[in-house]
C-alpha cells in the first residue's frame, strides 16, 4: 500500500455554523491530509460561503459541487475527488464527538487494511440526542443486525468510518439517497473486510435538522436485509 494519507469528507447542504465548527475541530488534530467539502447543488448561500471562506483561508481544503442529487451521491462524489489512501466522511452538522477521531486514525494506519468505524454501544450514555425509545429500538436493531448479518459489530448503522479508498471504489454502490448509510457499512462486510470499531458519542445537533427523515430510516431496514441476503447467498 502507498504511504498512508488521509482524506476527510463533509457533505454539505444548509449546515453554516456547524459546519465552520467541526472542520475547526477536527483540522487542530492536524492529522488529515486533505478536507474535502461536496456541496449539493440546493447548498444553501450561507453555507456555500463558510466553504468558500474555508478553502480560500486553509490550503489542504477544496470543494466541488456534486453532479447528481442525495446524501449517497455526494459521498459516491467524495469517494471519486479524493486523494489520499483513506477517507473518512464526517457530518457536517457536528453529530459526533470529535474526540474519537484521532483514535480512529492511531487504528486505521496501524490496520491500514480495515475500516474502522464508530460505534454508539461499546460505552454507555453515548446517544445524547436520542430519547429512551429511540435508544431502545436502536439497541434491538443493532442486536438483530449482528445475529442476522454473523458480523462481530455492535453498529451497524452509522457510517461514520475511516476506510481504504481503493475498497469504496471497488464497491458498485446502488443507492444515490441516504439509503447509501447502511449499503457503506454492510457491502464491506459481505466482501468480508475487517472491521474495528471505535466508541463515540452520538451529540445533539444545536441548530442544523437532521436530513435522514422518518421515512428513509424505515427504508434502511429494506437496504439492510437484501444485503443480509446477499452475503447468506454468497456463503452458500
Amino acid at each position: 500500500m502507498n504511504k498512508y494519507s488521509l482524506s476527510v469528507v463533509f457533505c454539505a447542504v444548509d449546515e453554516s455554523d456547524l459546519l465552520a465548527q467541526v472542520y475547526r475541530k477536527i483540522a487542530a488534530f492536524d492529522l488529515a491530509d486533505e478536507f474535502v467539502f461536496i456541496l449539493s447543488k440546493r447548498c444553501s448561500a450561507a453555507c456555500h460561503r463558510t466553504v468558500e471562506e474555508i478553502c480560500q483561508r486553509e490550503s489542504k481544503a477544496r470543494f466541488v459541487t456534486q453532479d447528481g442529487i442525495g446524501l449517497g451521491n455526494a459521498i459516491q462524489c467524495g469517494m471519486k475527488q479524493v486523494a489520499g489512501t483513506h477517507m473518512i466522511v464526517w457530518p457536517a452538522d457536528d453529530g459526533m464527538d470529535t474526540a474519537s477521531f484521532p483514535k480512529m486514525v492511531a487504528l486505521s494506519k496501524e490496520n491500514p487494511e480495515a475500516i474502522v468505524k464508530v460505534s454508539r454501544w461499546l460505552e454507555k450514555g453515548s446517544f445524547i440526542a436520542y430519547n429512551k425509545i429511540r435508544v431502545v429500538i436502536n439497541y434491538l436493531s443493532q442486536r438483530l443486525f449482528a445475529l442476522l448479518s454473523r458480523a462481530p459489530l455492535t453498529d451497524f448503522t452509522n457510517p461514520t468510518q475511516i476506510a481504504p479508498v481503493r475498497v469504496y471504489r471497488s464497491i458498485r454502490w446502488e443507492y444515490e439517497d441516504a439509503r447509501m448509510i447502511p449499503e457503506m457499512v454492510f457491502k464491506p462486510i459481505n466482501r468480508e473486510v475487517r472491521f474495528i470499531e471505535e466508541p463515540c458519542r452520538d451529540i445533539s445537533r444545536r441548530s442544523s435538522a437532521s436530513h435522514v427523515k422518518f421515512c428513509i430510516l424505515v427504508k434502511y431496514y429494506f437496504v439492510i436485509f437484501k444485503l443480509i441476503a446477499q452475503k447468506r447467498e454468497k456463503l452458500g
